[in-house]
């Protein structure tokens, strides 16, 4: 196995952890999207530790565009964190893996990185498809589609994000375009500390988390920003079209996390897993996974 893909698929467990983490922490504890992407977008200022390890500064164009990059993870995240507040992340995680890497393919044909050809279009078919049959479930009013709009646009913003960083990488080197790029959350965390509602939730959100709930935070934010340095580096080192792809993995992740967790820890975290709800989330699984292998193809 390729070094890089193998380094995208450990990132992926990391991420998967920290999603079921930040499920329980939007439905019990903070509540507030915003609240939750401003204190993500701060934390990931710890990426300056690796300042002596070579920072360069760019022109006054590519800082731009890593600051814009930046930026648009942090909105990425609040919209998807809003997405998971309303379905369950067994869910919504396949419906972000899918579209993120056929965005970002979109993003790379426009930009003359990629092209699309025949197969790419079978595989957004699935992909499509997949994310459809994932995301509606059936209720009295019939079947409803749950947080699709913000799903769609954390995935677009997710794609724009990567393609925007790996041109820093491509510019700066890794590190110093890590550095630049993640600086550039901070001020997509600024534009939410504007919002008023949000802001008033940002500063009492210390003094009304429990002890508990502030160290699952900090540690599955940790294996949050491992997850991302790793995820990151593989695209530094590979194809930022295929280490997306690779999100397959991180379903399957989610799904077996979402089954142990409501079974073993059903206080923590209670997710739809039984009957008709369980082979539609598969089925839907089995569909996206063969939309990722053939945009890999």
């Amino acid at each position: 196995m390729t070094l890089w893909i193998f380094i995208a698929i450990v990132a992926y467990l990391l991420l998967a952890l920290n999603g079921v983490a930040d499920k329980f922490l939007l439905t019990k504890a903070v509540g507030d999207p915003g609240v939750y992407a401003f204190y993500v977008s701060v934390t990931s200022l710890a990426v300056l530790i690796l300042f002596p390890f070579g920072l360069h500064l760019l022109t006054p164009e590519n800082y731009l565009i890593a600051a814009f990059g930046g930026m648009c993870f942090t909105f990425a995240l609040y919209f998807f964190y809003s997405s998971i507040q309303k379905a369950s992340i067994s869910r919504i995680l396949p419906i972000e893996g899918g579209l993120v890497p056929f965005f970002t393919l979109i993003l790379a044909y426009i930009t003359g990185i990629d092209t699309l050809n025949h197969t790419q279009l079978v595989a957004f078919a699935l992909l499509v498809i997949g994310a459809v049959l994932i995301d509606f479930k059936k209720t009295r009013r019939g079947w409803e589609p749950l947080a699709l709009r913000d799903t769609v646009l954390a995935g677009l913003l997710f794609a724009l994000s990567f393609i925007l960083t790996k041109y820093t990488f491509n510019q700066a080197g890794f590190v110093s375009g890590l550095i630049w790029s993640r600086l550039g959350l901070t001020v997509g965390a600024g534009v939410m500390l504007a919002i008023p509602s949000t802001r008033k939730g940002i500063f009492s959100a210390p003094r009304n988390t429990s002890n508990k709930n502030k160290l699952l935070f900090y540690s599955s934010h940790l294996a949050g920003s491992a997850g991302s340095f790793l995820q990151n580096y593989a695209i530094a080192l590979g194809s930022v079209v295929i280490v997306n792809a690779l999100q397959g993995v991180q379903f399957v992740f989610i799904l077996l996390l979402s089954v142990t967790f409501s079974k073993f820890f059903p206080q923590i975290i209670k997710e739809d897993i039984h009957g008709k709800i369980l082979v539609q989330k598969i089925i839907a699984i089995i569909l996206i996974t063969t939309g990722l292998v053939l945009l890999n193809i």
